[in-house]
């Protein structure tokens, strides 16, 4: 097992990635483009596969802040250069609970939690005002189950492998919260923006995978996926829609000699959601778009404990159009995000 452990922490990267969605909220997209839904917490760590029986508790956190506006590819400076822009903060915690019915086997159990504080002009008082407040939104998100399966056996299989999963996210987040706007006529009580709803109001049904491969040495290939399909159309309260989502990101990691039990990561994330949902109606209110990303991580474990850090940089934003739509209009992004996560083998 001693290959397997030099780039198994790399696995804990790629859990982060799938718990984080249906897998952020993991989710999660990045502010306005709001990806939902996505895979199951990770199944192994730096002890390995995890053995027929055995738990594993998992906490994962992102963070980001978007303020950068783009119409497709291009950014809308004036946003910014006017004091205009949208803000978006937003915290993600999932709690995960994985058990392995084998080897092989194994579910997954995600409780997703979220707060968000929008800050903006233009759906108060106005741009040309020149006043800015705030909406907020907080609480449980969509829950998800998942399940996954090592194709190949892991008793054989300790320099390389996949693992495919299937999973359902239920629509336990509030998609219809609502706060205070301040208008012209006055305050009123209005349904917040849907990159800050906690849920979607749709079940959602993902697909997703998980692979690794020693490649030589101390360096290993990781690569995770998944893609959430939503076939609801929208949300008949507030007409947002319900769309998929989707999140790939894969690189090259290393284990280091001079420190042990920490491994450096460095690969590409593209995440997003699309204008069109793959099943099902596209209809109502949504901001598609991708954010492709350099990630720079590390990885510490020591026994029955690892811990993650990724720090996602944006090199690519877009905007895309929305169904129906001939031209984009535009979203906020984050430059960065910052993940975090935690697991325990019991």
């Amino acid at each position: 097992m001693q290959s397997l452990r030099k780039f198994s922490p790399r696995l804990a990267l790629g859990g982060a990635l799938l718990s984080l969605l249906l897998l952020p909220a993991s989710l999660f997209g990045q502010g306005c483009v709001i990806a939902r839904g996505g895979g199951g917490a990770l199944i192994m760590d730096g002890n390995g596969y995890l053995e027929a029986g055995e738990w594993q508790l998992s906490f994962d956190f992102r963070h980001f802040k978007s303020h950068r506006h783009f119409a497709g590819d291009d950014e809308q400076t004036q946003r910014s250069d006017n004091g205009t822009e949208v803000y978006n903060s937003s915290w993600f915690y999932d709690f995960s609970t994985t058990y392995a019915f084998t080897k092989r086997w194994n579910a997954t159990l995600t409780l997703p939690f979220v707060y968000h504080d929008r800050s903006s002009m233009y759906e108060h008082l106005g741009n040309n005002s020149g006043q800015r407040f705030h909406t907020q939104a907080a609480g449980l998100a969509d829950v998800r189950l998942t399940a996954d399966y090592w194709i190949l056996d892991p008793n054989g299989h300790h320099k390389w492998n996949i693992a495919v999963g299937v999973g359902v996210k239920a629509p336990t987040g509030d998609a219809e919260v609502k706060d205070i706007f301040v208008r012209p006529a006055g305050p009123q009580e209005r349904y917040v923006d849907s990159s800050i709803q906690p849920g979607d109001s749709g079940w959602g049904y993902g697909v997703q995978i998980q692979s690794f491969a020693q490649i030589v040495g101390n360096w290993n290939f990781y690569g995770n996926g998944f893609y959430l399909f939503n076939p609801d159309d929208r949300n008949s309260s507030t007409g947002f829609s319900i769309p998929d989502s989707y999140m790939a990101r894969g690189g090259v990691s290393y284990t280091l000699e001079s420190v042990k039990g920490v491994n450096l990561s460095l690969g590409l994330r593209t995440e997003g959601v699309p204008g069109n949902d793959a099943f099902g109606s596209s209809i109502g209110s949504r901001r598609p778009g991708f954010a492709t990303s350099v990630e720079p991580g590390i990885s510490y474990f020591y026994k029955k404990f690892t811990a993650t850090l990724t720090v996602p940089i944006a090199v690519h934003r877009a905007r895309t159009t929305t169904y129906g739509q001939l031209k984009a209009g535009d979203a906020a992004f984050a430059d960065y995000t910052i993940n975090l996560s935690a697991t325990l083998r019991l």
